[in-house]
């Protein structure tokens, strides 16, 4: 066997290849970071122009409210506004009137011996007190049109948006159904 020596040119060239694969990787980013800095600013996107919505005129408002018991539509008829509903400023107000109807719970229901039905609500007090069909109820002129086993409907008197009143339906539901 020979000895065969490796050229010297062959062995720098090899050093030099191992050697410059292990530089700074951390310097290798902040110079890609450097040349992204120093590039010209892209300009931005105009936002998208916005489309016109056509207006949605709701055109079952005369039909009966799927939100409604069959009951209360009967009772309630069509819902009026500006010129028909208005509160009674005159009547003397109920003793329940003077409570939220978030205040009042619905406790039950009672039948006199003659067959009238009362509701009875407690006040925020802890007294109860009974109501039946025609009194009053909350803070919106609230008449009573119903008493059933679970809750009490009635039809308040609200303001509306155009410097009016509108009847709404609400009910005073029983905690245990």
């Amino acid at each position: 066997m020979r000895n065969q020596k490796l050229p010297m040119w062959l062995i720098l060239s090899a050093t030099v290849l191992s050697m410059t694969g292990c530089t700074d990787r951390i310097g290798m980013a902040e110079q890609a970071m450097a040349d992204i800095r120093n590039q010209p600013a892209q300009p931005i996107e105009p936002p998208p122009k916005a489309e016109l919505v056509e207006d949605f005129v709701y055109s079952a408002s005369a039909q009966r409210s799927p939100f409604l018991p069959p009951s209360l539509v009967n009772v309630q008829g069509p819902v009026t506004s500006i010129d028909g509903v208005r509160p009674d400023i005159t009547r003397v107000k109920e003793p329940l009137e003077q409570y939220e109807l978030s205040q009042l719970v619905f406790r039950g229901v009672v039948i006199s011996p003659e067959g009238q039905q009362y509701g009875l609500v407690q006040r925020p007090d802890g007294s109860v007190a009974s109501v039946r069909v025609g009194n009053y109820l909350g803070l919106n002129d609230g008449r009573i049109v119903e008493i059933t086993p679970t809750q009490i409907n009635l039809i308040e008197i609200v303001p509306d948006s155009r410097a009016g009143f509108v009847e709404k339906p609400q009910s005073l539901v029983s905690p245990i159904s």
